[in-house]
Parts: C-alpha cells; structure tokens; sequence
C-alpha cells in the first residue's frame, strides 16, 4: 500500500512545483507590496512542504493501516466532503451564509466527524456565528443573505 501512496503523494508534489513555477511567472512583489503571484507562490510551497513531508512518513510507517489505499478507508466520507462543499457553493446564494453554514458544519460534524447532537450543535452554532461576526462585521465581506432575509 505505501508504493500507492507514494505515487499519490508524488504527484501532489509535482503539482505542487507546477504551481510554484506558475507563480513564478506572476509579479510576487514582497511583503509588504504583494502581487498577484505571492499568494499562490505561498499556497505551493506549503503544499510541497506538507507533500514532502507525507512522503518521508511513507517510509516509516509501513502498516497497512496507515495507508489511505487500505481496506478500512472510509470511502463514503472522502466522496461526501467534496459533494457537499460543491452543494455549499451552489446553495449559499439561495440558503444564504448563515444557514447554509450552520447546514454545512452540522453534516460535517455529525456525519464525518460522529459527534453527539450537543457537540454537532454547539460546533455548528459557535463557527457560523464567529465566521459571520469575524468576516462581514470585522472585515466587510458581504455574504447572500438568502431567502429568510436575516
């Protein structure tokens, strides 16, 4: 199992140097006066930080259970993330931010994470309020308010 994910984790990192040489290409500018390839250029290095970093584990972890190729991988919740954050993209303009990230969380923490309804609940909650306070009251980002207008 570890030769799978080792080709896995090869070509995240060709991914990885793939976008840092696009980056390049870019105007990275500085810190202080970044361009349009700085973050991007951010974003690939961390990637081929962590890919890196994945495959040196590979040689040092050989159980089986370790892999991600391995039979007690839970297939229906590496399928159902991504459904549902493309569901989240395309229903936030009709549900609006604060519902549809509360909808959001609760499935990923009953559902994924197996949480208890308090915990699912209280986690839910707690994240769409203080991303809703931090981004649209701190920053200025406005979110689609949906259908019940709050």
């Amino acid at each position: 199992m570890a030769k799978y994910d080792r080709m896995s984790i090869l070509f995240l990192v060709v991914f990885a140097i793939l976008i840092c040489e696009e980056s390049l290409r870019l105007d990275v500018g500085s810190l202080s006066d970044p361009g349009p390839g700085l973050f991007p250029l951010g974003c690939g290095v961390i990637i081929l930080g962590l890919g890196i970093f994945i495959f040196a584990r590979t040689f040092k972890d050989q159980t089986a259970g370790n892999s991600i190729w391995a039979s007690v991988t839970h297939w229906g919740n590496l399928v159902s993330i991504p459904v549902s954050l493309i569901a989240y993209a395309f229903l936030i303009d009709f549900l609006g931010f604060r519902l549809m990230t509360f909808a959001w969380m609760t499935f990923t923490c009953r559902i994924i994470g197996k949480l208890g309804w308090k915990a699912t609940i209280f986690t839910a909650l707690t994240t769409s309020l203080f991303s809703f306070i931090l981004f649209q009251h701190y920053l200025g980002v406005r979110f689609p308010r949906g259908i019940f207008r709050f």
